[in-house]
């Protein structure tokens, strides 16, 4: 572990080398004291969203899984088609080797550092609701994971329960959220979401909460409703100013990662066009918002690519069927991490099921016109109108709620497939040409696990390679 751990400070060290917006990186690598924790918090904070945002979690796998975006060629993601052990490899040991590892490295000199104990406090708390969004990633993907061995001096570690990874998210979020004191600073640089900013990052952790906490009403209660109770009082998203985003840059090797996908300069590659059931989804709502996530085919329409087809299919269809609006793909497009809009449908299913008192249609038309806003369409009048057009219903809440949260999530395909397996709605269909038949709802560990791990992975499954166990919280 420690040589990896000198391995990993070595190369935040280096990795933003001329970008003076994410503060001095001119440290020695081979004294890891001497390195600012502030630098790899930036290092993890990129790398992490990078992950979440990029080519084989988010578009080749959330906004498939979702049917926002369909492949126009190479369609076995689509299809669900030779996905084993091999396809996430890569995913598992990024978030634990090159990510977590590197926050608790960073969580480690934060310790040691010389300033005041409130400063400090801020700076481990920032960390820890780092951590705890990868662990959250980890265990929404593929379930039991190694958890409270995984850091540690373990060769092997165990796996844990969702459960109890879930416990302990949420008891982390809920320690930072009281122990964040705004009275005083955190990091001076490093931070590349609120720049340091204390109560923003409160906010931040209070929203996070009521999240996961909500992820688990439907199998803990109890316990949700706890945490969703606290959150709330604590302090959650009020406007689309407390949305937390990851911005990137214009240079290629710090621009977004599907821009990077996209360019000519990184992958050079052509492969989603919008579905066609987006498009039908957002034209029968009458929903603005399409064309800010399309943009016109040859023919000058929005046009959507059937999902699922087999590779023949989808390729002569390429030509004349739409591809996700540039704006999204763009180098300096944010990665929105969890915003106002998302915080205001959470209020509206804890109002629906009485855990706090409120108005659930209040809030969801609170978070369809944040939606909205967030897109830059700020029509009151318009905004009304679509929302009279498409009223909550409380008698079928999780229909009205799922459906347009779902459209709000567009381009965070990972949150949205969580939120799809959990409130089963949009009621999506499984393509023809699919090869198995139903929608995938787990990731497969990893091939490296079943070989260096396999006794403490045998434990919690005897099929690593299935995408069709649903998750301990999945109930539905």
């Amino acid at each position: 572990m420690k040589k990896i751990k000198y391995i990993l400070l070595s190369l935040a060290s280096t990795f933003y080398v001329g970008c003076s917006d994410f503060g001095d990186t001119n440290i020695d690598p081979n004294n890891a004291v001497a390195v600012d924790p502030g630098t790899l918090l930036t290092t993890a904070e990129f790398n992490f969203y990078s992950a979440v945002n990029g080519v084989t979690l988010n578009a080749d796998w959330g906004q498939l899984m979702v049917q926002y975006w369909a492949q126009n060629e190479y369609t076995q993601e689509s299809r669900y088609s030779a996905i084993d052990v091999t396809s996430f490899d890569g995913s598992f040991n990024n978030l634990y080797i090159n990510i977590l590892k590197e926050l608790y490295s960073a969580k480690e000199l934060a310790e040691q550092q010389p300033v005041g104990d409130q400063i400090k406090t801020n700076r481990i708390n920032i960390i820890d609701v780092m951590i705890s969004q990868v662990f959250a990633i980890l265990t929404d993907g593929y379930g039991d994971v190694p958890y409270t061995e995984a850091i540690a001096e373990v060769n092997l570690p165990k796996y844990d329960s969702q459960k109890t990874i879930y416990e302990g998210i949420l008891a982390t979020l809920d320690n930072a959220s009281q122990t964040f004191n705004s009275n005083f600073p955190s990091f001076s640089s490093g931070d590349a979401i609120y720049n340091g900013d204390v109560a923003k990052w409160k906010k931040f952790t209070n929203s996070l909460m009521l999240r996961y906490a909500m992820r688990i009403s439907d199998i803990e209660p109890a316990l949700a409703s706890d945490y969703i109770n606290k959150a709330i009082s604590y302090g959650v998203f009020t406007s689309n100013s407390d949305n937390a985003t990851f911005v990137y840059q214009s240079n290629i090797n710090r621009a977004n990662p599907l821009f990077f996908n996209l360019d000519p300069q990184g992958s050079n590659r052509d492969d989603y066009c919008v579905s066609e059931y987006l498009v039908n989804t957002l034209e029968n709502m009458g929903d603005p918002r399409l064309d800010k996530y399309a943009k016109p085919a040859s023919g000058g329409t929005i046009v959507g690519m059937p999902y699922g087809l087999p590779d023949n299919d989808a390729t002569v269809l390429k030509p004349t069927t739409s591809r996700p609006n540039d704006s999204v793909r763009e180098a300096q497009t944010p990665f929105y991490i969890i915003t106002y809009s998302e915080v205001e449908f959470l209020l509206a299913e804890a109002y629906q099921r009485n855990i706090v008192g409120g108005d659930a249609a209040t809030a969801y038309a609170n978070a369809i016109t944040a939606s909205m806003n967030q897109w830059d369409i700020t029509d009151a009048s318009a905004i009304s109108s679509y929302i009279n057009s498409n009223p909550y219903d409380s008698n079928n809440w999780k229909q009205s709620i799922g459906t347009q949260k779902w459209v709000a999530l567009y381009m965070n395909g990972v949150e949205a497939w969580s939120e799809w397996r959990r409130l089963d709605f949009p009621v999506l269909a499984v393509p023809a040409a699919a090869e198995i038949p139903t929608i995938p709802v787990k990731l497969p560990y990893p091939l490296s696990e079943t070989q260096a791990n396999s006794t403490n992975l045998g434990a919690v499954t005897s099929n690593p390679g299935s995408i069709t166990t649903k998750l301990w919280w999945d109930v539905n």
